[in-house]
């Protein structure tokens, strides 16, 4: 009868470590941000519909994982000729290409803050990058990430490349979350 007891106490044991417990965020879409910049310029705009999981526990970081997308179409600039022309296929080709994604590989504690490496997927290219960024928790099931990250838009045939850094992007995030 023993034998039978430990026998079923080491199974329920083993089945219930192979379940890890996620903390699952769920981003407040309305309030998230995401807004772009070419360093050196006075072009800004932002991108809206962030939709995104985000599987975050900072003392289980193999476990944690993001995702999160963006449509295209969403894109702000402040001109409507200029936003016409950076969703046409001179640009990001919008119609063909409608979503700019990432995905988490792994996600690491630096001094400052995090980094999620992962894929990023623009137009038809796909780049491993590094994402920095912090993470704020305001209440016990409220908080903030924030990230701010430079992408080479022409790796991803989104603009020419350029000897003087004109085609580098600066990405700059804001995701509210709650439990």
């Amino acid at each position: 009868m023993k034998k039978i007891i430990l026998a079923a106490t080491v199974v329920i044991l083993l089945v219930g470590s192979a379940f890890t417990i996620s903390v699952l965020w769920k981003a407040d879409e309305k309030t998230s941000t995401v807004n772009f910049e070419l360093p050196g310029s006075d072009k800004k705009g932002t991108f809206g519909n962030l939709v995104s999981t985000i599987d975050f526990d900072k003392k289980k970081l193999k476990d944690s994982k993001i995702t999160a997308s963006i449509d295209v179409s969403t894109l702000k600039a402040g001109n409507e000729k200029l936003e016409a022309h950076l969703l046409s296929p001179d640009f990001f080709d919008a119609t063909k290409f409608p979503k700019i994604t990432f995905t988490s590989t792994a996600i690491t504690k630096t001094d400052t803050g995090f980094v999620a490496k992962g894929n990023l997927t623009m137009k038809d290219s796909t780049k491993v990058i590094d994402l920095p960024f912090t993470f704020k928790e305001i209440e016990k099931n409220k908080g903030t990430f924030s990230g701010v990250m430079t992408v080479n838009a022409a790796e991803y045939g989104v603009m020419k490349a350029n000897k003087a850094g004109k085609d580098k992007v600066l990405i700059y995030l804001v995701v509210p979350v709650t439990k």
